[in-house]
């Protein structure tokens, strides 16, 4: 399947390198398609297109703020990548908190109607009570950054894929660190070029010779 990059990239010249789950965000980039919500890796910089998960402090309360767009930051700024888990555990635990008390009026009711109506309506607040638990949460991928991060639910990612996305990020960090200072930035297109590069290999343009010493 091919991808739709023209109205992504910051550059022409980037090249695709991945996206967080190839299967599952597949038709994200077929047709601009950018309603939900995905991170895409290129060669310079990782981009995050569609739903746009901000995250800091308020993702240790269970909290992130949520907005649309697109997101790019370059590679050379990312700080480092973790996977984050975050709860909200009060609507389901007031719910099996709720549950124990009425099992335990049920057990010491005399009347044995009164009994199991209230152990039944126990059982159904615990019930419902451990499956908002589990519902209300999620895993995110944090990509930080100088200045912030963001963040990306991984609910259908498996480890591996998530090891990996994380290993491919910082392989790519290290590829542009390590061949950045050897550079330098064509005036015309802002590309990166080779040092000693009389022309722009990305738009053709005359470079200055180095001022001698």
């Amino acid at each position: 399947m091919k991808y739709n990059y023209k109205n992504l990239f910051a550059s022409q010249h980037e090249k695709f390198t991945a996206i967080l789950g190839q299967d599952y965000f597949s038709s994200l980039l077929v047709d601009d398609d950018l309603s939900d919500s995905a991170i895409i890796v290129s060669d310079k910089r990782v981009y995050q297109v569609g739903k746009l998960y901000e995250s800091g402090r308020r993702i240790h309360g269970g909290g992130l703020r949520i907005s649309r767009g697109k997101k790019s930051v370059s590679l050379q700024d990312i700080t480092g990548t973790v996977s984050k888990e975050v709860t909200k555990p009060i609507p389901g635990t007031s719910l099996v908190v709720f549950g124990v008390i009425a099992a335990t009026l049920g057990l010491l009711s005399d009347v044995r109607q009164s009994a199991i109506i209230m152990l039944t309506i126990a059982a159904v607040s615990v019930a419902a009570g451990v499956f908002l638990i589990l519902k209300l949460r999620k895993r995110y991928l944090v990509i930080e950054y100088s200045g912030g991060s963001m963040a990306q639910p991984v609910k259908f990612i498996t480890d591996t894929e998530l090891n990996l996305f994380q290993g491919i990020i910082m392989e790519e960090k290290e590829m542009v660190m390590s061949g950045y200072g050897d550079l330098k930035e064509c005036p015309n297109c802002g590309e990166k070029i080779q040092l000693s590069a009389k022309l722009c290999r990305y738009c053709g343009e005359p470079q200055n010779e180095p001022a001698a010493e």
